[in-house]
């Protein structure tokens, strides 16, 4: 195998682990709630007019360093509203969370760092150090988030919810 070929294609097993190990769970009532999974990572494109336009695309290829988009779009399937909608994702495997990334409309953001056990804000938040010391822990501690949707999510409506990491 070539010394490309050793690069690239750990990179691409990688693409496929994007997609297909979304394993996002959700909480609400009636379990009227769907989950859908994008992932997408920013380019600069030039348009006609040689303007520059930075664009969200489908990944074709990840390296270490590049910086990946989810977003967790969450819909009403039901016929009433859904009410305590809770979102949970872990951080992927080989990814950093990018601090101050997550967001979504109408939602409280809170983390862990014990793979999804407890959460909390940022400033509640603590690891452990090797030598046993605890200190503050910091968003590249982080390995999953949790989003609560503070309203009611209507029938036939829904939300986003994302974050960025970036590829150890």
């Amino acid at each position: 195998m070539s010394y490309i070929s050793k690069k690239i294609f750990p990179v691409l097993l990688f693409i496929f682990a994007f997609t297909a190990a979304f394993t996002g769970i959700v909480h609400a009532n009636d379990n009227q709630i769907k989950l859908k999974m994008v992932v997408e990572k920013e380019t600069t494109v030039t348009m006609p007019d040689g303007e520059k336009k930075t664009v969200r695309v489908e990944p074709k290829l990840v390296v270490p360093g590049d910086e990946v988009i989810y977003t967790i779009i969450y819909s009403n399937v039901g016929d009433k509203d859904a009410t305590d909608v809770v979102i949970t994702n872990p951080i992927a495997e080989h990814t950093v969370y990018t601090a101050d990334s997550a967001g979504g409309d109408g939602t409280e953001i809170s983390f862990s760092v014990d793979g999804g056990k407890h959460f909390g804000s940022p400033d509640e938040l603590t690891v452990t150090t090797p030598d046993g010391e605890e200190r503050s822990a910091t968003a590249a501690d982080y390995n999953a988030i949790r989003w609560l949707v503070t309203s009611p999510v209507p029938p036939n409506s829904e939300g986003r919810v994302a974050y960025r990491v970036r590829v150890k």
